[in-house]
């Protein structure tokens, strides 16, 4: 095929590889956009719901996912004598863990584990960290942050210890309830950043990868795809030269 000065002749491989992989990065890149929508649409959602007022616990039961992120006042006695420390938490760069402490609720039978905070590994993983706390009842507020629903762990990684408090690699429910002897309700409470009897709290929603992150990623598919497209036209294109000057004849 020519167009003026130019002889566009596509060659049988480079066309079936292009016809293979063009779409395949153009299909990457609005993935990646629709991935980002997503994203953007879980970023407003917990901004909208942080900024409703605060409910009592109680009225959130059972737990259904809209349950995510909402401000939540509940009253109860804490367990001191069985906390729990999530291991692998970063707070500007540190090793440590969260402080999973259960809160038996006023007036129902029914617990729920209150994360109060980060604190720092020691300077050895063999002594743990003092964790005081109130003895008496207490009333607080904070976030309702669901655990996720599939948690993979190896058989070694969650052999409960003899003592209290005991290191844990995730938040499986069920597992804990075990390990505490009682049940416990399908939520963590983040607690309330002014709140005296807790750690170091910086809560951020757990998006993974930022809606500005999905559409970088986009742009790199689609940039791709542009190369290639730019790439194929110009391995099967060749100049046509003027008649009598010997470019493009052949012998």
């Amino acid at each position: 095929m020519r167009i003026a000065s130019f002889d566009f002749r596509p060659g049988l491989w480079p066309t079936l590889a292009t016809l293979i992989l063009l779409p395949f990065l153009t299909r990457l890149g609005f993935w990646q956009l629709e991935r980002a929508d997503w994203k953007q649409e879980m970023v407003e959602r917990h901004a909208a719901r942080i900024r409703e007022p605060a409910v009592e616990l109680q009225s959130l039961l059972p737990v259904t996912a809209d349950s995510q992120y909402r401000t939540v006042t509940a009253s109860g006695r804490y367990d001191i004598a069985r906390q729990l420390l999530l291991d692998n938490r970063l707070h500007q760069g540190r090793a440590g863990y969260h402080v999973l402490t259960p809160l038996r609720l006023e007036g129902r039978d029914a617990t729920v584990l209150v994360n109060r905070g980060w604190v720092p590994v020691g300077t050895s993983r063999a002594v743990l960290p003092e964790l005081p706390g109130p003895a008496g009842e207490i009333r607080l507020s904070a976030l309702v942050a669901l655990p996720p629903a599939g948690v993979f762990l190896l058989d070694s990684a969650e052999e409960a210890a003899g003592g209290w408090p005991q290191v844990i690699q995730a938040v499986d429910i069920s597992t804990l309830e075990d390990r505490l002897g009682y049940p416990l309700l399908p939520l963590v409470l983040q607690l309330d950043a002014n709140d005296a009897h807790g750690f170091v709290r910086d809560w951020k929603p757990v998006y993974g990868i930022p809606p500005a992150k999905h559409r970088a990623y986009a742009m790199q598919w689609f940039t791709l795809a542009l190369v290639l497209a730019m790439i194929y036209v110009g391995v099967n294109t060749r100049r046509i030269g003027k008649p009598g000057t010997g470019a493009g004849d052949e012998d």
